[in-house]
């Protein structure tokens, strides 16, 4: 049976290849409604939109939701990509970056009856602030927390944060506007409340590693989105996407 075994050496073959061919993108696993993870599958807005995108370009794409460290780790090693990133200067020598994906409003939440002035990011010097370990917010604040200026303090999601402020640990905590406005519905972080004048507005996007050569996947990437948004089905899973439950 030689003419049977060939084929199945070139079966499993092609199998190989297209494994190898797959593009994987690390994802944060607990940041509700964008990404997270759930019964081990990447969910939220970013997944869905990755792989729509995907689906559009023909490129087979695999998602690992995990903490947003090794996240951030993994992709600079060129191990793998990263959806849902911010730009900052340190980020740029490192990732080639798609077009933006979204905009993430950053709102500084605080107790009812402890709000405090907020114009300009020295308004948070000396303050206890609740932030993501591993995020980056603005070069500013993030400047400002290396320095001690601002007593940054890391959680592992915007709920744990929230509930810290709401047990007084912290002033206050920064969280995207979605995530907090579904969280404070929740029991016992009722008497929470956002700030009016957000921290800032944050694009996110899909982000490689330079040694990593996909610049051209990047350019097709780009391509489909913007063909989306023109047609609207950019829209339409933004909102089945973020819909409050």
């Amino acid at each position: 049976m030689p003419g049977l075994r060939v084929l199945l050496i070139l079966l499993f073959g092609c199998t190989a290849l297209l494994a190898q061919a797959e593009t994987r993108v690390a994802l944060d696993n607990a940041n509700p409604p964008f990404m997270y993870r759930q019964d081990g599958r990447a969910m939220g807005l970013y997944p869905r939109l990755l792989e729509a995108v995907f689906a559009r370009i023909g490129e087979p794409l695999s998602l690992r939701p995990m903490p947003w460290k090794r996240a951030l780790r993994r992709g600079a090693a060129g191990q793998m990509g990263i959806g849902g990133i911010y730009k900052n200067a340190a980020r740029l020598e490192v990732f080639d970056y798609s077009a933006p994906i979204f905009e993430e409003r950053l709102l500084l939440y605080v107790q009812r009856g402890r709000a405090f002035a907020f114009a300009r990011t020295e308004d948070l010097h000396g303050k206890r602030i609740g932030v993501i370990r591993g995020w980056s917010y603005t070069e500013a604040f993030d400047q400002a927390a290396r320095a001690g200026r601002i007593d940054a303090e890391e959680g592992g999601s915007d709920e744990a944060n929230l509930r810290k402020l709401a047990s007084g640990r912290l002033d206050a905590v920064v969280a995207i506007e979605l995530a907090g406005q579904r969280l404070l519905a929740e029991p016992g972080l009722e008497n929470l409340q956002a700030l009016p004048r957000p921290l800032s507005t944050n694009a996110t996007h899909l982000v490689f590693a330079r040694q990593a050569g996909k610049r051209e996947l990047l350019q097709r990437f780009d391509a489909a989105l913007e063909a989306m948004r023109r047609d609207g089905s950019l829209q339409r899973l933004v909102e089945r996407a973020t819909a409050t439950p």
